[in-house]
């Protein structure tokens, strides 16, 4: 069962990119997963711990592209 969570949805399409080795569309995913986590991303600070999948997202992009910077750094 798909989650609602947007992070979620995130994660998914970070992998997709990641397998169709989209670069600058995964890193725009991570930011994106990263901004979704923080305070600055909605009224409310996050609450939720960082889970496996999260960890997983950074650490694909890791082992696909060599680097987990921001695409064009």
């Amino acid at each position: 069962m798909l989650s609602r969570r947007l992070s979620d949805k995130i994660i998914a399409a970070h992998k997709i990119a990641c397998e169709e080795k989209k670069h600058e569309i995964a890193s725009l995913l991570l930011e994106a997963l990263e901004y979704d986590l923080s305070s600055i991303g909605g009224e409310h600070p996050e609450h939720r711990v960082w889970s496996d999948r999260m960890e997983g997202a950074f650490e694909l992009h890791e082992k696909i592209f060599k680097t987990i910077k921001k695409f064009g750094e």
